[in-house]
């Protein structure tokens, strides 16, 4: 893109619309070429974007890097204050973790004209008080707290939860905002989904797997265990766990795979001398990680087949 088309496009998401790019001296001609060669892409009709070099993100990040273009796209396509980002597209916008969500699909609140889903955008009308908008990424947007319980209300208590957990830990949740809304929706469709994934969300779940996590656990009628507890030993701090059940003398922790990156020895030694350390306080230790979280009750007799390990020491001891 020339300069005067780039700045253009750094204000909106990297994308640009036909008319914006004719203004600044493109011809029609010229963008096919470009979308032809590969430098630019449709990111939906009438809308552009300098191809994107996305082969380094994790699958993903790659789904929610293209859906912030397609939210931009579509919001580029509207008249100016016709529409609101909402539901899963502006928590992906607050950087707020989705799941399930269908990222193919851009939602928005519509201020005016017809709600319905038309090319790949679902348009939902609502009201909308000043409280509920704000600017994200140059975009109106609505609040957090609006967002999350729009979301929630759309889809299951798994998925409500992965979203809560995190939302009650960013900068810009409102908490008053989310009681007001909590009564407000209280006879939306999807109103008990808001109302239980509410009460059970924490901001001490500090990841998808965690909350994903602590969800199977629940439903799977475990007992309620303490979040990000604190152990020590004769030398000092020994680890802060996901979650502990301190009748059953056991640990669970998630484990992303993220800190093993490196691939070093030394990650792995350190991990090995940790699980040491929390054994030889009489802990029996599980770990999670993505794929065992299905089928759900295998992994919870796993839980269970530790709680019973901690018995057996406890009474032999």
């Amino acid at each position: 893109m020339n300069p005067e088309l780039k700045e253009i496009a750094a204000g909106q998401g990297g994308v640009v619309s036909t008319r914006q790019a004719c203004v600044a001296g493109y011809t029609q001609e010229q963008i096919r070429e470009r979308l032809a060669d590969g430098r630019w892409e449709r990111v939906r009709y009438g809308q552009y974007a300098e191809r994107q070099e996305l082969v380094g993100l994790a699958p993903w990040e790659r789904q929610l890097a293209r859906h912030r273009l397609l939210v931009h796209a579509a919001m580029n396509s509207m008249k100016p204050g016709s529409a609101v980002v909402s539901h899963h597209s502006a928590l992906v916008q607050y950087g707020v973790p989705v799941w399930r969500a269908d990222l193919s699909e851009v939602q928005l609140t519509r201020t005016t004209g017809r709600s319905g889903v038309k090319a790949g955008v679902r348009h939902h009308r609502g009201l909308l008080g000043r409280a509920d908008v704000m600017q994200v990424d140059g975009l109106a947007t609505t609040s957090l707290a609006r967002a999350v319980v729009e979301a929630a209300a759309r889809t299951s208590f798994e998925a409500a939860v992965v979203s809560l957990d995190a939302a009650l830990r960013h900068p810009a949740m409102n908490a008053d905002d989310l009681r007001r809304l909590v009564d407000v929706t209280e006879c939306w469709p999807g109103g008990p989904t808001i109302r239980s994934a509410l009460a059970f969300a924490t901001p001490l779940s500090e990841s998808a797997g965690e909350s994903r996590l602590r969800v199977l656990m629940h439903n799977q009628g475990l007992p309620e265990p303490e979040l990000q507890v604190v152990f020590d030993d004769g030398d000092g701090f020994v680890a802060r766990v996901d979650f502990h059940f301190a009748d059953h003398g056991a640990v669970v922790e998630f484990d992303g795979l993220a800190k093993y990156a490196d691939g070093s020895r030394d990650t792995l030694i350190q991990e090995k001398l940790r699980e040491d350390r929390l054994r030889a306080l009489g802990l029996e230790l599980v770990r999670v990680t993505w794929p065992e979280l299905d089928p759900p009750h295998r992994l919870a007799a796993r839980i269970r087949g530790a709680f019973a390990r901690s018995r057996r020491t406890a009474l032999a001891g």
